[in-house]
């Protein structure tokens, strides 16, 4: 009699890694965000905090495996990431706005987010209170952009 609730508990213990390794393996097909708000909407917090673990689990081959990463290639194995990757966005408004010794721009957003141009352009203006976005481009790079004439590429500082 005493062995059947070990017995009882091993299967039980065995679902429930097999189910972190369905968890985990879902957290490699979709992006980071959706995988931690699908997470957070779990109600049993013991359910929740073995999705979080198991997305954690998963991160080092999230990183490996967006290495290299192209859009077409993206495309393909979801149809649909082209259209989220387009929304990936930040908009704001120029709260503060100077110019360092090199003669770059230093943008202080609204965010309390701090950017700087990547390399100077004389020929651009902006101006504080001033709407921007800042969207992704090729290689990995950062566009500021306050209107499709006014475009310059920036790095995070804080």
């Amino acid at each position: 009699m005493m062995r059947y609730p070990g017995h009882r508990g091993r299967w039980i213990a065995l679902a429930a890694l097999a189910g972190l390794a369905v968890s985990a393996a879902n957290a490699l097909t979709e992006p980071l965000g959706d995988a931690l708000r699908r997470c957070g909407q779990e109600s049993d917090a013991g359910k929740r905090l073995a999705c979080f673990d198991a997305l954690v689990g998963s991160l080092p081959k999230m990183k490996a495996d967006q290495f290299g990463m192209t859009a077409a290639i993206a495309e393909k194995r979801d149809p649909g990431v082209t259209a989220r990757a387009q929304a990936e966005m930040l908009d704001g408004t120029i709260k503060d706005l100077r110019q360092n010794a090199q003669g770059e721009w230093i943008f202080t957003l609204d965010n309390g987010q701090v950017w700087v141009q990547s390399e100077p352009r004389t020929n651009l203006t902006f101006a504080v209170g001033e709407s921007v976005h800042i969207e992704h481009g090729a290689m990995g790079t950062l566009w500021l952009a306050a209107s499709k004439a006014r475009k310059t590429k920036v790095k995070r500082l804080s």
